[in-house]
């Protein structure tokens, strides 16, 4: 029944002689119109997952290794600060003695919080992620090879065993790292300042051919909440000026850059948003995939899209004649600008699950295409 229909319907049940009958009416009316009120305001919107393989090799083989998989990683990496900054040098700029003026130092730095998230608001994400993604691959007749078992073998051999269900913060700035509870996985070690130290997908391969050619997966998921938005225009005006200036745009996704660029990992860098595979059944079977994301998938109706800057110039002084000399005055400059944006936590946890789930269904299909 449509906005207009309801309406209608009202509108004859007025002139009924029943007050009951027509009180009726209107409730479930009512009724009915709130609910289609609630949908709409609980629908988000989700944008296209378009995928990209790189590397990608031997998959029409997987059908004949074994019923087995391990997944070696699954976890979300939450972007819960969004920090930059851009620093100008100054100096002296000009020819000659008395034509030359001096320029400041200048620096702008800007910070954006996100408020109203619990930390079980994001562990329950990856948890009800990581159930999604085990059950299809219960359902398609694989077993899960446990961590002892990976454990146990020699390319893992000294290698750190950690447990899910907690946060990182050290791992990458300004994210906060989770796996799910009861979940345990292995790192090579762990940093005094809490970061893993990685270098999985290296071992990947033998690891497989030690269990017997089980099927290795790694997945990996970031979720900003805001990214640098300022125009190569404002940029190169910026250069010329030699003003510092810093522009982010707040929006929900599932991201598609890189998190740390000096940790790099198969066809990317460390924090991607990868879903890897690989499987070493023989010499001459090996699998290996490896499914990025080309754009990020834009998650709709949770944070509003809205810019933010922090924006700093510098101070230039010409020198006053001092006879022999020319005095320079100037200080250097800095600014600091700092937000915060508020989130509802219901809203943040039903988007990016939905969107990640888009994100490792796509990337099942393609799988679960080579393993029939």
């Amino acid at each position: 029944m449509g906005l207009n229909t309801a309406f209608a319907v009202l509108f004859r049940f007025n002139t009924h002689d029943s007050f009951t009958f027509k009180t009726t009416i209107m409730r479930r009316i009512l009724a009915f119109l709130l609910s289609c009120s609630l949908l709409s305001a609980s629908a988000q919107s989700i944008g296209e997952v378009d995928l990209k393989e790189i590397n990608n090799y031997g998959l029409r083989k997987l059908d004949g290794a074994p019923k087995k998989i391990y997944i070696s990683q699954f976890r979300f990496n939450f972007q819960t600060l969004y920090l930059d900054k851009e620093r100008k040098v100054g100096g002296f700029r000009g020819g000659s003695e008395y034509t030359r003026s001096y320029k400041s130092d200048v620096q702008a730095n800007l910070s954006i919080g996100l408020k109203g998230l619990q930390e079980q608001d994001l562990i329950d994400i990856v948890n009800d992620a990581y159930k999604d993604l085990t059950d299809k691959v219960k359902a398609a007749g694989y077993e899960l090879v446990p961590t002892e078992a990976a454990a146990a073998t020699s390319p893992m051999e000294g290698w750190e065993r950690k447990a899910g269900g907690t946060l990182n913060q050290s791992q990458f700035d300004g994210y906060v790292t989770v796996s799910p509870t009861g979940y345990e996985y292995l790192v090579r070690a762990t940093k005094d300042d809490g970061k893993e130290k990685g270098g999985f997908l290296s071992k990947a391969q033998p690891l497989s051919k030690e269990l017997g050619g089980a099927i290795v997966l790694t997945v990996n998921i970031s979720v900003p909440f805001a990214q640098e938005a300022e125009s190569a225009g404002s940029k190169l005006l910026g250069r010329l000026g030699g003003g510092a200036k810093v522009v982010a745009e707040t929006g929900l996704q599932i991201g598609n850059n890189a998190l740390n660029t000096t940790g790099l990992m198969a066809g990317g860098s460390d924090g991607s948003t990868v879903f890897a595979l690989n499987a070493k059944q023989s010499m001459a079977n090996i699998n290996v995939g490896n499914w990025f994301l080309k754009k990020p998938i834009e998650i709709g109706d949770v944070i509003e899209k809205k810019k933010f800057k922090s924006e700093e110039t510098a101070k230039v002084d010409w020198g006053t004649d001092a006879g022999f000399f020319r005095v320079y005055d100037v200080d250097n400059r800095f600014m600091s600008k700092v937000h915060a944006v508020e989130v509802n936590a219901a809203k943040y946890k039903a988007g990016v699950l939905a969107a990640a789930k888009k994100y490792m269904d796509a990337v099942w299909a393609e799988i679960a295409s080579n393993l029939k």
